[in-house]
């Protein structure tokens, strides 16, 4: 058990570790970003007009990514303890945001494929299953902070959920939309913004942010 307080530094081991992963994962998806050498003209300008719909593609999984790295961060900030079932489940959770860049560079190169779409989502689904995963952990065995509302790990709870079931959702329809898939993971956007405009305006998240 390591304790936030009398255990800063290996508290802080964990979440370097974390961070460096999330670093790790979101750098790669730019690198995956090329223009290869030697490039006749004619070449040149049809790679480079390639490239807008894969800057697009990285924008999607880098805003995924840093999403993704908020989660993190928001769970670890009410965090008071870490067990060794925190630590075995956010290596869990760690391996799929290292795998982030493997359907990202799949998409990127077969935009036309509908399973590109589909390991897309499952690994982004699994990212947000883990969310969960973790949340009900930690307050199973009563890890978080005193100062940790309840109400707060339930709208935690009901975003991982959202998103778990958005992306879950797009899988079969990826085998009809294709290309158009994106837009629904898009739209998981506002309804997240929605979902936690709700819960903060009807709740104990509303009187404890006054």
């Amino acid at each position: 058990m390591i304790d936030r307080d009398e255990d800063g530094l290996e508290f802080g081991r964990v979440l370097s570790l974390s961070d460096a992963v999330f670093g790790l994962a979101m750098t790669l998806l730019v690198v995956s970003i090329v223009v290869p050498p030697g490039l006749s003209s004619d070449q040149y300008r049809a790679t480079i007009g390639e490239l807008v719909p894969r800057v697009a593609i990285m924008a999607l999984s880098f805003a995924v990514a840093a999403s993704a790295w908020m989660g993190h961060r928001r769970f670890f900030s009410r965090l008071q303890r870490i067990d060794a079932g925190v630590q075995w489940r956010n290596f869990v959770l760690l391996g799929f945001v290292a795998l982030l860049p493997l359907p990202h560079q799949v998409l990127g190169g077969y935009a036309d494929e509908p399973l590109s779409y589909v390991l897309y989502a499952v690994v982004l689904s699994a990212v947000n299953v883990m969310f969960v995963v973790l949340e009900l952990h930690a307050a199973r065995r009563n890890l978080l902070r005193p100062s940790a509302s309840a109400a707060s790990h339930r709208l935690e709870i009901a975003r991982g959920v959202l998103d778990a079931c958005g992306f879950a959702l797009s899988i079969p329809l990826a085998f009809l939309l294709v290309s158009w898939t994106p837009l629904l993971w898009v739209a998981l956007l506002p309804l997240e913004a929605l979902l936690v405009w709700r819960m903060q305006s009807s709740g104990p998240l509303r009187r404890r942010r006054g």
